[in-house]
């Protein structure tokens, strides 16, 4: 018999091999007519385990995309860092931390889509990271066991397979990898894991889920390693040890077309759960961007590439690099030169790091502003100037909150007290988030905010640093992708995803308030006639005409949506069956009626339609008696409404 794991490769295997099999749409042009685009994936499983992975999404892009082709490319770290040099890949998709890593190096596009994981049919929007040993390891219990140990790890430029465990260790006061006794990068979860069974490393750092997979495929026995410092995340279904951090981003090169990258990100959105490219992949889909900048701050906090570069000399540098004499008690005066030798680099270093900050702020992208504690302005970089409209003598001294954070987007007071940089400044604790800023003349924007406490050198709180950026593109560009992934494009009404969402919050209401509503279901008759004898551009012209004189029946509260080909769906809010079926037949009538131009014909369609009352308790039995209500009129002669109320 064959092991659930082998079954389970021979499903992605067969369902794979049938999107390769699904014939092209006849409005796609030729293969050869598209515009090629590399899309390199990084190979996190292994080369052969991420390709049968991706190659699904591959495929199934292929089939969407009527004007671009994607040729899939699986490529290890140094293959992908090459691959990225040279220019020869378009979209990319790999670890957070990596991509943070490249933007920093060259011009991209930003995050287009965010993966969203898959867990028993159920969406993971965040990973994490597990620190292992073996079981029978009793030495190592807890974090503190970790230090001198030997570790083995995916590299420095992973997330979850070194950064992420690396700063929960940070946070225990651990230093990696100066506190370790050897660190061993191994480039694969796997090979880590069998490292740490095997003996050859003490510790081991994988991703989350890796675990749960080996297992189920018969590769890791159950109880053979334990998870150190268990963090438990609500909602989340693996074991880890740090916090979470958003899933892999898809990003492209500044290079490629402003159309395809669109395209592309509108495809992504449209990969439903139960699609069998996203069944292959073992995924949810795709979704808007996710915040990276969790990512960014581990970075920084770890001194990681891209953020590496050399810190101020401290007390504590200076305590590591000489303690063994103090403990050995060197000669005083050894003692004092070497303090003062020390004393004299660190103020050099200090210096020069102070004029490198005062360059840094002032070569800032992100506006930067700092204000004591009574909330008056102290200092501010040119970008923040530049966006505010202002100049430095007419902020320096003046209250901000009143000078460009007075009042909310809709135009109502914005009381002090709500204020979060005034928050900060009462409590001393930091927050982000999204805020609304005014410009000299009086224009509004919206802005990505963070707040920082300042402290003196006592440790009594000094005031608050804002950093912001003008987010007004980001909003744009969320709402348009937003539209793309909730509306059919042809007709632009709902698409199926939308629409039964849209009925799922009109049910709720419904619940409320007990008002009714009511259901009809549309087919165009002999639809696939119009297809054959005339082409799929005559189609498309009947779809998106009929489309037009359905949003023209509507009502604000209305809604349609188109199911898929000429089926379509509308959801009457507050209204009885009778009213419906009344509505229906003049929107029949009102198709009859319709003359549709197209080139020099003159085409006219019929519309069947079945009317039937939402159920608030049942969804899957409303739509059912709706569907049977459209059989009942398309089997009693067509271009007729039929009403069933059970």
């Amino acid at each position: 018999m064959l092991s659930k794991a082998k079954l389970t490769g021979l499903c992605a295997f067969f369902t794979a091999a049938c999107l390769l099999a699904l014939p092209a749409r006849a409005t796609t042009p030729a293969a050869d007519d598209r515009e090629p685009l590399t899309f390199g994936v990084f190979a996190f499983l292994g080369e052969e385990r991420t390709r049968a992975m991706y190659q699904p999404v591959a495929d199934y892009l292929n089939q969407t995309l009527k004007h671009e082709r994607v040729v899939l490319r699986v490529l290890t770290d140094g293959e992908l860092e090459s691959a990225l040099a040279s220019g020869e890949l378009d979209i990319v998709t790999t670890n957070a931390t990596h991509f943070i890593v490249v933007r920093k190096r060259m011009p991209l596009t930003g995050v287009i889509a965010t993966l969203v994981a898959s867990e028993a049919g159920q969406p993971l929007h965040m990973l994490g990271g597990a620190i292992i040993a073996r079981a029978d390891r009793d030495d190592i219990r807890n974090v503190a066991d970790i230090r001198n140990k030997v570790i083995a790890a995916l590299s420095p430029y992973h997330l979850v397979g070194y950064r992420a465990q690396a700063n929960e260790l940070l946070r225990a006061g651990i230093h990696l990898p100066g506190a370790t006794a050897r660190m061993d990068t191994l480039g694969e979860h796997q090979a880590v894991v069998h490292a740490v069974l095997a003996g050859r490393a003490e510790v081991g750092f994988v991703r989350s889920g890796i675990l749960e997979m080996m297992q189920r495929e018969g590769n890791l026995p159950a109880g053979a390693v334990k998870i150190i410092g268990t963090q438990h995340h609500p909602g989340f279904p693996y074991q880890v040890s740090t916090r979470l951090y958003p899933e892999w981003p898809v990003f492209a090169l500044p290079h490629v077309d402003e159309r395809s990258v669109r395209h592309v990100a509108a495809a992504l959105f449209s990969l439903e759960p139960d699609h069998p490219a996203a069944r292959a992949a073992g995924i949810h889909g795709y979704t808007v961007p996710a915040d990276y900048l969790p990512v960014e701050e581990l970075s920084r906090a770890l001194r990681l590439p891209p953020f590496d570069q050399t810190p101020h000399f401290t007390l504590r540098d200076a305590w590591e690099k000489w303690r063994v004499f103090v403990i050995l008690g060197l000669l005083p005066g050894l003692l004092v030169a070497s303090l003062s030798v020390a004393l004299m680099l660190a103020l050099r270093r200090a210096r020069r790091e102070k004029e490198r900050s005062a360059g840094l702020l002032a070569g800032l992208g992100e506006g930067i502003y700092g204000c004591d504690l009574q909330g008056r302005c102290i200092l501010i970089n040119p970008a923040a100037l530049q966006m505010l409209g202002l100049t430095e003598a007419e902020v320096l001294g003046c209250d901000q909150h009143l000078l460009f954070h007075h009042h909310k987007p809709d135009g109502t007071a914005y009381p002090n007290s709500e204020c979060p940089i005034s928050q900060t400044l009462s409590d001393g604790t930091a927050r982000r988030g999204e805020e609304w800023f005014f410009r000299a003349d009086g224009s509004g924007f919206p802005v990505d905010m963070v707040v920082t406490p300042t402290q003196q050198q006592s440790g009594l709180r000094s005031g608050a640093v804002v950093a912001f950026q003008d987010i007004t593109q980001r909003k744009a560009m969320d709402r348009e992708l937003l539209r793309l992934a909730t509306t059919d494009t042809l007709t632009g009404l709902a698409n199926r995803r939308h629409f039964l969402d849209e009925i799922g919050q009109e049910l709720a209401r419904m619940r409320r308030f007990t008002e009714p509503a009511a259901l009809l279901m549309l087919d165009l008759d002999h639809f696939k006639n119009i297809n054959d004898q005339h082409g799929h551009a005559a189609g498309d012209a009947v779809l998106k005409a009929f489309a037009g004189v359905v949003t023209d029946s509507l009502r604000k509260t209305d809604r349609a949506g188109r199911l898929g080909g000429e089926e379509f769906a509308i959801l009457l809010p507050g209204t009885h069956a009778d009213a419906a079926q009344a509505f229906a037949e003049r929107l029949r009538s009102s198709v009859e009626a319709l003359p549709i131009a197209f080139e020099n014909l003159t085409l006219q369609i019929t519309v069947s339609i079945g009317v039937t009352g939402l159920n608030p308790e049942d969804v899957e039995s409303t739509l059912k008696r709706g569907d049977r209500a459209l059989y009942l009129a398309k089997g009693n002669g067509r271009n007729r409404v039929e009403l069933l109320l059970s």
